[in-house]
């Protein structure tokens, strides 16, 4: 089965937002090897320069591709707009206000090469950011918020994990998005992120061309080390520590295998959640489908 995952953010000691070149071309050979073919890599917030010097990198990546290595359909930006009162791990001196002004100083000459936004709706005022991105055909995510809406995103990230949790009174994002057919939802599904039984009641609400399961991968993923992710030691478990969890420390086939094995999801619906829907989702034209599939 042919994998794709949306968020990830390096492994066996790679971070995608410091390491080398050769680093990760090395480990986009690994991850093709597990039967991921394609990949957004995900950027934690940093400085402006620093993530200029990074989507640089990423496009000269993508340029050199070979056939043994996954495929990089464009960067994930998982900071610089969330909401600094739900910032995970990461740091919020470096959050910016998501706004297309905003946006345009951190990317200009660079849009080609990001496919994914997170930013926190409450604080996208009008929702602007989120339009100007989806009309570009650059996703808009719901992530790292205490909204209770979803603005004009098209999906959340890491449904659950870093936004007020599912409650039965008034508006709520997690349940909301739970239940509407025309949002996409990211799901780590390593029983660590989201309980077991959590995880059987998302399965079972969610529409299924709807779902994408993610990985959410730490550096740390196949080291067994320790790594620094954020400024912060991350120990083994995927841990800082203080005991906030960083991300995952498993690769997506991985957490796909034991999803199989606890009865969360069948293997048949895996491919849809980790293939199918991303390829769905973020709409790419005929010759990067080509590219994925082949």
């Amino acid at each position: 089965m042919k994998i794709i995952d949306i968020h990830i953010h390096g492994g066996l000691g790679v971070n995608f937002n410091t390491s080398s070149y050769q680093e990760i071309k090395n480990l986009l050979k690994e991850l093709k090897k597990r039967n991921i073919t394609a990949i957004c890599p995900t950027l934690v917030g940093d400085e402006t320069a620093k993530l200029r010097e990074r989507f640089k990198l990423f496009k000269k990546i993508k340029q050199d591709l070979k056939n043994d290595e996954a495929y990089i359909i464009g960067l994930h930006l998982e900071g610089t707009f969330l909401n600094p009162q739900k910032p995970g791990i990461q740091d919020t001196k470096v959050f910016m206000r998501p706004c297309i002004e905003n946006f345009k100083k951190l990317t200009e000459g660079f849009e080609d090469i990001i496919k994914i936004v997170t930013l926190a709706p409450e604080l996208d005022e009008n929702g602007s950011l989120s339009n100007y991105l989806e009309e570009r055909n650059i996703r808009a995510h719901a992530g790292h918020t205490l909204g209770n809406y979803k603005g004009n995103t098209s999906a959340t990230t890491h449904h659950f994990n870093a936004m007020p949790p599912m409650s039965h009174r008034g508006k709520n994002l997690a349940l909301d998005c739970l239940l509407d057919s025309e949002t996409y939802c990211e799901i780590i599904a390593d029983g660590i992120h989201t309980s077991d039984n959590m995880l059987k009641l998302f399965f079972k609400v969610k529409d299924k061309s709807k779902i994408i399961v993610i990985s959410d991968a730490l550096p740390a993923t196949g080291y067994n080390r320790e790594v620094t992710f954020c400024s912060k030691k991350i120990l083994p478990s995927g841990k800082d520590e203080n005991g906030t969890i960083a991300g995952s420390v498993m690769f997506l086939d991985e957490i796909i295998e034991s999803a199989v094995k606890r009865n969360i999801i069948s293997f048949d619906d895996a491919e849809k959640y980790a293939f199918l829907n991303p390829l769905q989702h973020l709409n790419l034209s005929p010759c990067e489908l080509e590219k994925i599939k082949n």
